[in-house]
């Protein structure tokens, strides 16, 4: 049975972005663009901490770093007693002194998206950003953290592409820290990678069989963070407090129509490759 009030929750502090990467559908995002304000963040994370939260990921469909307020809001996660937080960056935007305020926030794990081994293949796929200055942060990081004798947060560096480059890849980076692989999906309606399987009658959904729930930076409330253009609401934290999203009408109805795997009445779900 589905708890009454979710353990993970994902917030978009921001969906506004300074690169347009090949694998990101960036240029059919219809939604208005914008940062989460403090007083709707705040209202949230201490509703969420009190409801019993374990993990709380601080990033949606935008560079998190573009957010002012991105430190301040990781700092009053911890403060809440929020036990995990998580993010994932292009980390275009870390320089020492954000890397330095980063280190002494409280965020457990941060992600990097860093997607190739040469300034041409990186460039390629992160558009807008430079090989060089992304990996002189990387690199800063890592080195200040160990420099500051920190614990977290846990660098990890993530490759999409072909594993044969992955292997690659850990040779460049794995001795400096951690590094991880994904394939490339399709990012919900957004893309065409992989066949979505649309004829395999069982298939189910990793995120909605779990308690994890997608907040955007207005408020709004969707499925997951597949569905990037907002498409289909379930709630409004601007004007409902998250128990009440969780467990409201809207909700259940999704929830219902994945149990009876009618994947064909949410046009959001039916084409997307996590459905397995």
């Amino acid at each position: 049975m589905l708890r009454d009030f979710p353990l993970q929750v994902r917030i978009e502090n921001t969906n506004l972005c300074n690169a347009f990467c090949t694998m990101c559908p960036r240029e059919q995002l219809s939604r208005p663009r914008g940062t989460m304000d403090m007083p709707l963040y705040t209202r949230v994370v201490r509703e969420l901490a009190s409801g019993g939260i374990k993990e709380l990921h601080l990033q949606g469909y935008g560079e998190p770093f573009i957010d002012k307020t991105i430190i301040e809001k990781i700092r009053l996660a911890k403060e809440c007693a929020v036990p995990y937080t998580f993010m994932v960056t292009n980390a275009s935007l870390l320089t020492e002194s954000v890397c330095r305020e980063l280190l002494d926030s409280g965020l457990d794990k941060l992600k990097i998206s860093f997607y190739g081994l040469t300034k041409g293949e990186y460039e390629s796929v992160h558009r807008g950003l430079s090989f060089e200055e992304v990996a002189r942060n990387v690199e800063g990081l890592v080195r200040l953290k160990k420099k500051l004798g920190r614990k977290t947060p846990v660098i990890s560096l993530k490759y999409i592409g072909k594993f044969s480059k992955f292997l690659l890849f850990t040779f460049r980076w794995g001795l400096k820290t951690q590094v991880s692989y994904a394939r490339l999906h399709n990012y919900g309606y957004g893309r065409k990678f992989n066949d979505p399987k649309t004829n395999k009658k069982n298939r189910t959904c990793p995120i909605v069989t779990r308690p994890i729930m997608q907040v955007l930076w207005d408020g709004l409330v969707v499925p997951c963070c597949y569905d990037f253009d907002g498409r289909m609401v379930l709630g409004d934290l601007s004007r409902q407090s998250v128990r009440e999203v969780w467990n409201g009408e809207r909700y259940g109805r999704f929830r219902e129509i994945h149990r009876k795997r009618e994947y064909a009445k949410l046009s959001v779900c039916l084409h997307c490759d996590k459905l397995r």
